[in-house]
């Protein structure tokens, strides 16, 4: 191994160390800090751009060459990649929903819900908020929207909706959680046991700890699908993908120049080894073997990346690919 491979080894290794202890960290803050949750996407997002420019300058301050566009934006045509990786979402991503249909209800045993499943309050109530205390929280669930009291007395949940049982008026205990189906999430009303309304800020939403009014105003719909879309595109794909297939894979070229082709692409050790990082990185969040798996579609964004010259491509599949995965996943339920 020559000095400048060592440095570039150097280089790629304290640039994966930087952007894991990053991620750990603003996980961990999220976790503990209510407010700065809503942050932790956009932080986490800012580490995959910021730490390539660093390490870049890192590497040639000791020799490597500059990498002239260490993100992978600079030369790649925008209208090609976008076009390039919805193709490539055309191909794959059906294929792949047929596999999942056959490991859900076949291997799982896990029956479909159908596409009503997919309907949701919005991406505001997705996922878990860290400040759970003193709080009556809203949460998407897979039927309807679930909503949670961890406040230390009862509270009386009414649904606007008068057409079924489902709308009916319900108690909540401490402690207590209760589903809504869809019509009945649409407009509620959270009262306290002596039916006044709560103080301000008692009522929050999912992941994002989103104050809501009370009333509660959540028609379901399809929308939030378009929505994640955008923030699936700009806060996780392209900046990953500016990472990775950008800095990460551009650094291992000049490693490893690929001596073959695939499709008429070349492909080679680079391209496996930034998968494998990828796939790594994965783990500091969430420990499980299983995160592992994102390897195989990573080689597809490699090979879209050299294909495209850039990184559009493989963030429009990228994105596309988690949206994909999220709706389907809701398609099904435990029998």
């Amino acid at each position: 191994m020559t000095p400048q491979h060592r440095t570039a080894w150097q280089e790629i290794a304290a640039a994966m160390a930087l952007a894991a202890v990053g991620l750990w960290l603003i996980d961990r803050a999220a976790q503990l800090v209510g407010w700065f949750t809503p942050l932790a996407g956009l932080l986490s997002a800012l580490t995959f751009v910021a730490v390539p420019l660093l390490a870049t300058r890192w590497g040639t301050r000791r020799g490597l060459p500059l990498l002239d566009d260490p993100l992978g934006i600079d030369r790649a045509p925008l209208l090609r990649g976008l076009g390039l990786g919805v193709a490539a979402s055309l191909i794959v991503l059906p294929l792949f929903a047929g596999a999942l249909d056959v490991f859900e209800v076949h291997v799982l045993r896990h029956s479909r819900l159908g596409v009503a499943a997919l309907r949701s309050a919005g991406v505001g109530f997705q996922g878990r908020g860290a400040a759970l205390t003193a709080h009556v929280v809203l949460l998407d669930d897979l039927r309807g929207l679930a909503v949670e009291n961890h406040t230390q007395a009862p509270v009386a949940v009414l649904p606007a909706c008068t057409t079924s049982p489902a709308c009916a008026p319900r108690t909540l205990p401490a402690g207590g959680r209760l589903l809504l189906l869809p019509d009945a999430a649409a407009d509620l009303q959270v009262l306290d046991s002596a039916g006044k309304t709560l103080p301000e800020g008692t009522i929050i939403a999912g992941a994002s700890g989103e104050v809501l009014d009370n009333p509660v105003h959540a028609p379901p719909g399809l929308g939030w699908l378009l929505a994640w879309l955008f923030s699936q595109l700009l806060v996780v794909a392209l900046p990953e993908e500016m990472f990775f297939r950008g800095y990460v894979l551009n650094r291992l070229r000049g490693l490893f120049p690929p001596r073959r082709q695939v499709l008429g692409v070349p492909f080679g050790r680079a391209h496996v080894l930034s998968a494998a990082l990828f796939a790594a990185i994965h783990l500091v969040l969430i420990p499980a073997p299983q995160r592992l798996l994102v390897f195989f579609p990573a080689l597809l964004f490699a090979w879209l990346a050299e294909r495209s010259r850039g990184v559009f491509a493989p963030a429009v599949h990228h994105a596309l690919a988690n949206v994909c995965q999220t709706a389907l996943l809701l398609l099904y339920a435990p029998r």
